[in-house]
């Protein structure tokens, strides 16, 4: 078994690519293909221990053990604590295993930071370079895009299978908006938007959570845009990727998300690139232009709270107040479904069922308490700190921009996370902790690298 161990660790790399790869793409296959990176990590840590220095410090390990107990200690509220502990191992179990297979292959100490290094020491052992190279389509177009891919530093590597597969999920939302996606009742109020008919949802369970996930794209789509001034293939691919995706994301008339796209764009204009300030508001011109009067209809509906997905989210932010004044140490880990029934005070039915409130804070706040809130405010203090760090003290640009693109996201993330709960998905959640701790891994290899 121990000689199975270091054959496999050379693969676990390319195992978490795949896994990155194929997040958005369905959720079993998703957490299959993590399962399986995380237990080939496990099996090589036992034999091999740690073989390189620590991503975290000491004090933002401690952080994310104290969420972990937080978590595990809310089970004893939890109105069926069987379903919360066979959740928690199964959702937890995934985002533990993206953590710690990203901070243990997912950067390198002693890789280039600068693009395309022709003294790469690191080439000997790249297994994908190689093979490509040794393919007979090695010295084609294609063959050399691959080789240049995997001469990347790592993380590069992993956000461009992020954005790359993003090009699909893009691409089929726009497709069935004219090929025809009947929107579900459950998305959209008939009586209040008649003119709806389609919303999109792509790869991806609803329309919302695709809107959340393009936001992301758009956010880091508009940072290597943005940074990598002296790379024009990378640059015009970007902006035909986000593009694509705005056209996407308006069709999934996500409101929630249009307004955090918004937010997020109004963050790049203001701190980072003024000059983008005119395009964007051509951009949303021209979106409105395309939507014609569903768009201005969704976009009025804002305000008015009319429809019945507003007053339905107004109700179950009332409902979620009501129960963390009564629970301040939570109703348990995926105990909220199992509360809701005696908060549901706008439709006051024992049947319905729902599985979170639609506000991520308060989602938060409500299933761990005071403190599980107080330890999730500070991961995400942690992210977006380091990543501001990072889009201003970058070594290289490519640096600056993955802290600039998780800065967009997190702005993003924190407006529709006010009216929306989408990363109780599991994808968006591996992708939350994917992200966020691809910060860190880049904070890591900025203030290690000699090869400059």
């Amino acid at each position: 078994m121990q000689d199975f161990a270091f054959k496999i660790e050379k693969y676990i790399y390319y195992m978490l690519l795949l896994t990155v790869a194929v997040i958005p793409l369905q959720q079993e296959l998703a957490s299959g293909c993590m399962n399986l990176t995380f237990a080939a990590a496990l099996l090589v840590a036992f034999y091999k221990g740690r073989s390189q220095e620590k991503v975290l410090h000491t004090w933002e390990q401690w952080v994310l053990y104290m969420l972990l107990a937080i978590a595990v200690f809310s089970l004893n509220f939890s109105g069926d604590k069987f379903m919360s502990a066979w959740n928690l191992v199964y959702v937890a179990g995934q985002y533990g295993g993206m953590i710690f297979v990203l901070m243990r292959y997912g950067w390198q100490d002693r890789k280039h930071l600068v693009l395309y290094r022709e003294n790469d020491v690191t080439l000997k052992s790249n297994l994908a370079y190689n093979w490509v190279r040794e393919q007979s389509w090695g010295n084609s177009f294609l063959g050399n895009c691959l080789q240049k891919y995997f001469r990347l530093p790592r993380p590069l590597q992993l956000i461009g299978a992020f954005l790359t597969i993003a090009v699909f999920v893009s691409s089929v939302g726009v497709a069935q908006k004219f090929l025809g996606v009947i929107a579900d009742s459950i998305w959209s109020d008939p009586d209040e938007f008649p003119e709806l008919k389609i919303r999109v949802y792509s790869t991806l369970v609803n329309p919302n959570i695709l809107g959340g996930y393009l936001v992301l794209v758009i956010a880091y789509c508009c940072a290597f845009f943005h940074v990598l001034k002296q790379h024009r293939i990378t640059r015009f691919g970007c902006l035909a990727l986000g593009l694509l995706a705005a056209l996407c994301l308006l069709y999934t008339y996500s409101r929630g998300n249009w307004l955090a796209c918004g937010f997020s764009l109004l963050i790049f204009a203001v701190f980072y690139c003024h000059k983008a300030i005119v395009p964007i508001m051509g951009i949303g011109v021209a979106a409105v232009v395309i939507g014609g009067q569903a768009v201005i209809h969704r976009l009025a509906s804002i305000t008015s709270g009319e429809d019945t997905s507003a007053a339905l989210r107004l109700a179950y932010l009332e409902g979620t107040q009501a129960m963390i004044e009564e629970h301040p140490w939570g109703v348990g880990w995926f105990g909220y479904r199992f509360a809701f029934p005696d908060y549901n005070f706008y439709l006051d039915d024992k049947n319905v069922i729902m599985y979170h409130c639609h506000n991520m804070f308060l989602n938060v706040w409500a299933e761990l308490g005071y403190p599980g809130f107080l330890c999730f405010l500070t991961v995400l203090v942690i992210f977006i700190y380091n990543a501001a760090r990072l889009s201003c003290r970058g070594k290289t640009p490519w640096l600056r921009a993955m802290g600039t693109g998780y800065v967009l996201a997190a702005s993003g993330l924190s407006i529709g996370g006010l009216t929306d709960h989408i990363y109780f998905n599991t994808q968006m959640g591996m992708l939350f902790w994917f992200l966020g701790i691809l910060v860190l891994v880049c904070r890591k290899m900025n203030a290690n690298n000699e090869y400059l």
